[in-house]
């Protein structure tokens, strides 16, 4: 469902000069699988995601959601994809519904549609009290909420989630994290990135580690754990990225 073939990205920097945030990157993410891609802050997540979700364009490599190339079919791979970013944020004068009405109506979704999903949302994230408040009057967590439901209301096949929790509070960021256990339980294909080791130990049917541009490691924990013979998975990474 989620494949990449040996992406790469550089970038010119006036400071540092050539800088590959992403090199060699080939993973794959099965349909129905929930994939962690865990690294420390700079490692290339939020490079990775950013071109699977087509906002950027890798310097090599080729990468596809289903069976549609994210570099030759960009705008059919967005109507099957929902993207939240912790550098997303709801337009400040609207309010949830409004964010999903203009959303869905963008994807060409008919009203009764868009309300009968917005009510599922809304009531799987407790959003039922502010759904009609302005997003500029919101908390964080209501905000990160509000994020979602724009990237859910579409009903979409696959989720990127890049740092899904970064920055919420500890009651915030479980109910984000129920929420994704409940799409996985629905059959959802999701990669989320992450330096949070609990949530990927907690969720993800296979996990990736990458580190500085490149993945060192990739397998369910039960297999990390046979590589390094280690069963802690913060130590699992500890070994593999030092190792690295």
């Amino acid at each position: 469902m989620i494949r990449s073939r040996g992406l790469g990205k550089t970038f010119r920097s006036r400071s540092r000069g050539e800088v590959r945030a992403l090199r060699d990157l080939s993973l794959d993410c099965a349909e129905g699988e929930v994939y962690a891609l865990l690294g420390p802050n700079g490692a290339g997540k939020t490079t990775a995601l950013r071109i699977l979700s087509t906002l950027i364009r890798p310097t090599v490599g080729e990468a596809w959601i289903g069976d549609r190339s994210v570099l030759e079919a960009p705008e059919l791979v967005r109507r099957d994809l929902g993207v939240v970013s912790y550098e997303t944020r709801p337009y400040d004068r609207l309010t949830p519904r409004e964010t999903a009405f203009l959303f869905g109506r963008l994807h060409d979704m008919e009203d009764r549609r868009i309300e009968e999903n917005l009510g599922r949302v809304a009531d799987l994230l407790r959003m039922e009290e502010f759904l009609d408040e302005p997003a500029e009057r919101l908390s964080t967590g209501m905000k990160q909420k509000t994020v979602l439901l724009r990237a859910l209301i579409t009903d979409p096949r696959v989720l990127l989630f890049d740092e899904p929790t970064a920055g919420l509070d500890v009651l915030t960021a479980k109910g984000v994290m129920d929420y994704i256990r409940t799409l996985r339980d629905q059959g959802r294909t999701i990669l989320f990135s992450t330096h949070v080791l609990w949530e990927a130990e907690r969720l993800a049917d296979r996990i990736g580690i990458i580190h500085r541009g490149g993945l060192v490691a990739e397998g369910s924990l039960a297999e990390l754990r046979a590589r390094t013979g280690l069963s802690d998975l913060e130590e699992i990474f500890f070994a593999l990225v030092e190792g690295e």
